[in-house]
């Protein structure tokens, strides 16, 4: 029997999912994150995923890991030191950067803004012009002052090379050029070209995009050679595919060369099992909320597909990289509560993470966190262990709420309650910024719930912004480890295009597409993918002339080649820029990059379908107890989810457990078993 296995690392535990491909069966598994070094974490969780399953680690064919290693990297600033080769006399340009302000009016005041990876002695000016527009070389390269540049940065120290010329996405040969020196000299050396990161106009991020690559290169090599040197030691023979920034996956080797695409790496896979989960149920647009133990993550997916952008941001660094549209926030189940002096209540963006971790943890925890709130309003029912296997800790939960209490001059649970409601608003002002602030009505989407804390605060927050049906999927606590098994292998590949509609057609723009395809097939057999399997998407990078929003607009090559021509791209544009903005203008549209996705379809997860059986859930009560909702406790039944059957439905209130999470159901509320194992909520008016 043949087994493919998905682990994610996050910030307090990593999760594990096993597919057996035999019976379609998933084993779930969830052990506490090693921050100091993820790879221990990961190894243990596949050790005992698999052992879980009655399999082992060499009866696994495919599998897919998601991490946090290039996040953590970015937000920590613990990445290589880089050299950076660039074109004489612009030397300055991560210094320069652009106009940028976090946060509201005057945010500047508080931002702290953070030094160039790429610091300014270790970066190197050098001769040789290449022209625009026309790709031109106007003065030719100065190879001598090539030489000398990597001689002196090898010595000083530098730990990989960046080369980033000016004009090199019109022209790339003196890069290469620089590349092939650089192999010469300092052949150690992990090297990265801007003109293969990013092939497209604007100098600071391509530069800015390239450095980064190179910044996380020695760490990220050395993570996966040891991570795939320990599963070959422990007898694998899987192979093991990456996840990236949006969604897809590429191979170890492909990760080793271009890491930068692994910068929104967990988050990614949790919103593509929830559009694959959204979409095999008949609701195909959803909002997702991803709530875990440091922060939560909201996503929006429109016709089963998620939003993706181009500009990826990890702290206050925004660089050209393809990744799922996620909005995160620091609200997670391990968010501290705190009183300020003028009295209100904060919640986050503090965590207590995974060591000490919440209070209830018993691990020396002191500080109130979310999950200690939960604990105390009885969301978390004594019968839940965390992780199937670790007892809480409930007396040292309500003492740590106590001191919020005690603070406020209210009881514990309502000072419980009053955490709840801050964390739920804080995710309620995430999910607005990728719905309403984007032009979509929450009221016309449904919800997908997962990670582990998500299923505990959905209910509340699908009321606020009357967005159901609401869908906790099995095994939420695990779902960007689930998302990793739906996804397929993918690459991007671009080119910069600069022309409008009034001076190129439809045929032009379809030849420049065919040959990024081409392109990309030729990627995509490099990853082991037979022609068969590949599949291509096409996107046309728009916004109006001398205006410089872009949007990025899908494309049919029939309809360019065809007798519309470019006036489908152009109405899909103007339809876009209407919901978003409001307004739309009398201008040319400007294509400025052209795009294409290249995809190998994957097999690497089957959802079963079951017939339903009987209403009565009876068969799955454990027990009640007393839960506090708004004000009020009220006698709350209690179910064991993996006893639940397809048809079931539940009344709420209404507690449903399980080893990675806890649906929380509210009064008034009606919870159903759908065919594929969901538990779907809804108001019981609107049944």
């Amino acid at each position: 029997m043949t087994y493919n296995l998905g682990v994610d690392v996050g910030g307090t535990f990593t999760d594990v999912i096993v597919f057996d491909e035999a019976t379609h069966e998933l084993t779930i598994d969830k052990v506490l994150s090693t921050p100091a070094n993820p790879s221990t974490g990961v190894q243990h969780g596949i050790e005992e995923a698999t052992a879980k399953a009655g399999t082992s680690v060499a009866d696994l064919e495919l599998l897919f890991h998601g991490t946090t290693v290039v996040t953590n990297m970015l937000l920590e600033e613990t990445g290589s030191r880089v050299g950076l080769v660039t074109t004489e006399g612009h030397e300055d340009v991560l210094h320069l950067a652009r106009a940028w302000t976090p946060g509201p009016l005057y945010g500047w005041m508080a931002m702290e803004k953070p030094d160039p990876l790429a610091d300014l002695v270790d970066t190197r000016g050098v001769g040789g012009t290449i022209a625009s527009p026309s790709g031109e070389e106007v003065e030719p390269l100065d190879e001598t002052a090539v030489r000398e540049a990597v001689q002196e940065l090898e010595a000083a120290g530098v730990e990989s090379v960046t080369v980033a010329l000016l004009n090199s996405y019109l022209n790339p040969a003196h890069e290469e050029r620089v590349r092939e020196i650089i192999g010469e000299e300092a052949p150690e050396l992990p090297v990265s070209v801007s003109s293969e990161i990013v092939p497209e106009y604007g100098e600071y991020e391509r530069t800015l995009t390239t450095v980064i690559n190179d910044y996380a290169r020695p760490t990220v090599i050395e993570y996966l050679e040891d991570l795939d040197e320990s599963l070959a030691a422990a007898g694998s023979t899987a192979r093991m595919n990456v996840v990236r920034s949006d969604g897809g996956l590429m191979s170890s080797r492909a990760a080793q060369r271009r890491p930068v695409e692994l910068a929104l790496s967990g988050p990614s896979g949790g919103v593509v099992g929830a559009a694959t989960i959204a979409s095999k149920k008949g609701v195909p647009d959803v909002l997702t909320l991803d709530m875990g133990g440091t922060s939560t993550d909201v996503s929006l997916v429109e016709d089963g597909t998620p939003e993706t952008t181009r500009q990826t941001k990890v702290g206050y660094r925004e660089f050209k990289s393809r990744s799922v549209d996620v909005n995160t926030v620091g609200a997670g189940g391990g968010s501290i509560a705190r009183v300020q002096l003028n009295g209100s209540l904060q919640v986050g963006p503090e965590s207590a993470g995974a060591d000490p971790g919440p209070a209830c943890y018993g691990q020396g925890g002191e500080e109130p966190t979310v999950t200690d709130a939960n604990v105390v309003l009885g969301r978390i029912p004594p019968s839940v262990q965390l992780g199937g296997r670790m007892d809480l800790d409930r007396e040292a939960a309500r003492e740590a709420v106590a001191t919020i209490a005690d603070q406020r001059d209210s009881s514990v649970e309502e000072a419980a309650q009053a955490i709840l409601d801050i964390v739920n608003e804080n995710m309620h002002g995430a999910l607005r910024v990728v719905s309403v602030e984007r032009g979509y009505d929450p009221r016309e989407f449904g919800l997908v719930a997962f990670g582990g804390a998500g299923p505990m605060h959905a209910n509340a927050l699908a009321d606020v912004m009357d967005a159901y049906p609401l869908i906790v999927p099995p095994g939420p606590g695990v779902m960007s480890a689930f998302g990793f098994l739906t996804s397929d292998v993918q690459n991007e590949f671009s080119e910069t295009y600069l022309e409008t509609d009034q001076n190129v057609d439809g045929d032009d723009v379809a030849g420049k597409l065919e040959a990024l395809a081409a392109e990309a097939g030729e990627w995509l057999r490099s990853e082991g993918v037979d022609d068969t399997d590949h599949e291509f998407e096409y996107y046309a990078d728009c916004r109006y002339f001398r205006q410089d929003i872009q949007m990025s607009i899908p494309v049919d090559l029939d309809g360019l080649r065809g007798e519309a021509g470019l006036a489908e791209i152009n109405d899909d544009f103007e339809r876009r820029h209407e919901r978003q903005f409001g307004f739309t203008l009398e201008a040319p549209l400007e294509v400025a990059n052209l795009r294409v996705i290249g995809k190998g379809l994957m097999e690497g997860v089957t959802i079963d379908e079951t017939e339903l059986s009987e209403a009565d859930p009876s068969a799955a009560v454990v027990d009640s107890s007393e839960v506090y909702f708004d004000g009020t406790d009220y006698e709350t039944t209690i179910y064991d989810r993996a006893e639940l059957r397809p048809g079931n439905e539940l009344d709420g209130p209404a507690i449903v457990t399980d080893d990675d999470s806890t649906v929380v159901v509210q009064p008034d509320h009606t919870a159903l078993i759908d065919r594929y194992g969901n538990i779907e909520i809804t108001r019981g008016d609107a049944q």
